[in-house]
């Protein structure tokens, strides 16, 4: 997209405001030399939604460029057509996804025939056909739109999902390395729902493999209130599960991790989509195993933290764990080993050094 022309562009939703996925389109737009501006309400209910919304519009409107309707706005779309139209503004849509993909195809929550599944498809549709322009978040999932909504290439663009840098940051490797030592353990993390595209049941799968090996690996599985229960009733030892932690909590179980894992749903949507926390991950200098999919090859491809696996076979997450310890466990050595010379070598030197004293 050409944004010369774009300097305010009025950011118009009930969004979360603090979302990866807005801040990184914000930050994407801001880089191209746009300023954004929030006109978000927190109003409960959908007609109070929109009157909050148009209240604040009023005050906001004069001076903008253009109007962004952020993730989720797929049902702002008619309104924010309309705002536009006069005086005329470009407008934005921040897609992300399919309302109709995600909830019939991929979820199952809503059966193909039933009349909603219908009107969830008519939403899609019309919020993308409306827009100018169409924000969506890899090459993969471009394709789809393009084809399912038959919208000309040129009105939709992929940002991609960046990390919260101001979150995310590397760790000390040194500090990761002596970890395996001390809890004498090869550490796994994931933090996900559990819906279809996430693969929970491979990653329970594998552990039950490794369980039965008596391999020295521990999952610690957070983000949704099933996992304990799942968990449980699969009688793992070798997995901890909680049902949520905070954001900013995450980092820090990210650094105490060995690995960190993406996910393995074998669903159409998995293939099309970067899972954020591969990204966080990454970020944070932490190797990551995740599905082999044509999204995760536009960036990561060749990437020496992501390892990748066939979608959907805990066999291969096993394998792949077992491959990481393994790794694992001789750079530590190989550390350890190092420390011992050094030290060894500082010994020698202070004997030297005493003896030309003396």
């Amino acid at each position: 997209m050409n944004n010369d022309h774009l300097r305010k562009i009025l950011a118009f939703g009930y969004h979360d405001q603090a979302s990866p996925r807005h801040r990184s389109v914000c930050a994407q737009l801001e880089r191209e030399g746009c300023a954004i501006f929030e006109c978000h309400t927190n109003a409960s209910g959908f007609l109070p939604k929109y009157r909050d919304l148009l209240r604040q519009w009023k005050q906001q409107k004069n001076g903008t460029d253009a109007m962004l309707v952020p993730f989720p706005g797929h049902f702002l779309m008619p309104l924010a057509w309309l705002l536009t139209r006069s005086p005329r503004k470009r407008l934005l849509f921040d897609a992300f996804l399919s309302l109709h993909d995600t909830n019939v195809t991929d979820r199952k929550i809503v059966p193909p025939w039933n009349p909603y599944a219908w009107l969830l498809f008519l939403v899609d549709w019309i919020s993308c056909r409306i827009a100018d322009e169409v924000f969506i978040d890899t090459q993969a999932h471009r394709q789809f739109f393009l084809t399912r909504f038959h919208l000309k290439p040129g009105r939709i663009r992929v940002i991609y999902l960046e990390t919260r840098a101001d979150l995310f940051t590397p760790k000390n490797h040194n500090i990761r390395n002596s970890q395996l030592v001390i809890r004498n353990s090869f550490e796994v993390f994931f933090y996900g729902t559990h819906i279809p595209l996430q693969g929970v049941d491979h990653i329970l799968d594998a552990a039950k493999i490794l369980q039965d090996r008596n391999a020295p690996v521990h999952f610690t599985l957070v983000g949704s209130k099933k996992l304990p229960a799942l968990v449980e009733h699969a009688g793992l030892k070798n997995v901890s599960a909680h049902a949520f932690v905070p954001l900013e909590e995450l980092p820090a179980m990210i650094h105490g991790a060995d690995l960190c894992l993406g996910i393995f749903g074998t669903t159409a949507k998995a293939k099309r989509v970067i899972p954020h926390k591969v990204i966080d991950a990454v970020a944070c200098g932490v190797p990551v195993l995740t599905e082999d999919s044509p999204a995760i090859r536009e960036r990561f491809a060749d990437h020496p933290l992501v390892r990748l696996c066939p979608a959907g076979e805990p066999g291969s997450i096993v394998e792949a764990i077992e491959r990481a310890c393994t790794l694992e466990q001789v750079l530590s050595q190989k550390k350890t080993n190092s420390h011992d010379t050094s030290d060894q070598t500082i010994h020698k030197e202070t004997r030297f050094e005493s003896s030309n004293v003396s």
